[in-house]
């Protein structure tokens, strides 16, 4: 099975890629996704996560109030690692069983959009590669005031969290430029999903290699 790391910038549009990949097959596994699921009521990450930084951050409901959360956790680095580390542990859980369910199904290519892929270093080396989506940190921040209607300050804080964009554009394998219409940004995909499914053989063709090398073996020593 091939794993495809795909990252980028907050707001740099990795999701929106994530997206395309998916209408065209591609098993792709969000750790973003994972994130919100291990909060849930009743799910481990919830009961570290409230312990750890009190009820205040909760809705009336019990759910947990991601922007008063994020608005903790974002006020300092401390309070960030202190998240992760309550966190990371259960996101890896969820992960890893997708990544044996795929397995044991035959999937042959699978995108994990892990936006702190680099800065999880331990992660990088089970990339067969690593695709990063683009875009400038002045579009970070616009779409981030949009999108979330964050204030200017509260998007350069979780822009900041993290590693510059440009500085992870040197140390990725394949870069998608997401600074203009996204239908560029789409053809880009579809043609270097091209590319990342080289080398790849298809299953049946696999399981046909398997059973003649099998036959071969049996007919050479009758």
């Amino acid at each position: 099975m091939r794993l495809i790391g795909l990252t980028g910038g907050i707001a740099s549009g990795k999701s929106s890629v994530g997206k395309v990949l998916q209408e065209e097959g591609v098993i792709v596994i969000c750790c973003d996704t994972a994130a919100k699921q291990v909060v849930e009521q009743g799910c481990p990450g919830y009961e570290k996560v409230v312990k750890t930084f009190g009820t205040d951050i909760l809705l009336p409901n019990g759910e947990i109030d991601r922007q008063k959360l994020g608005s903790v956790v974002f006020s300092t680095r401390e309070n960030r690692e202190i998240l992760n580390r309550c966190i990371h542990p259960e996101i890896a859980k969820v992960v890893r069983r997708r990544l044996i369910w795929e397995f044991l199904k035959g999937t042959q290519l699978v995108v994990l959009d892990i936006p702190l892929l680099f800065e999880s270093c331990n992660i990088r080396p089970y990339m067969h590669s690593v695709v990063l989506v683009y875009c400038t940190p002045e579009q970070q921040k616009e779409r981030l005031m949009d999108r979330n209607d964050f204030t200017e300050e509260a998007a350069n804080a979780r822009i900041n969290s993290q590693w510059s964009i440009d500085e992870k554009k040197g140390m990725a394998d394949h870069v998608i430029d997401n600074t203009g219409l996204f239908l560029d940004t789409e053809a880009e995909t579809r043609a270097l999903l091209v590319e990342l499914k080289k080398g790849i053989i298809p299953i049946r063709n696999l399981l046909l290699l398997i059973m003649a090398a099998i036959v071969g073996f049996i007919l050479y020593n009758f």
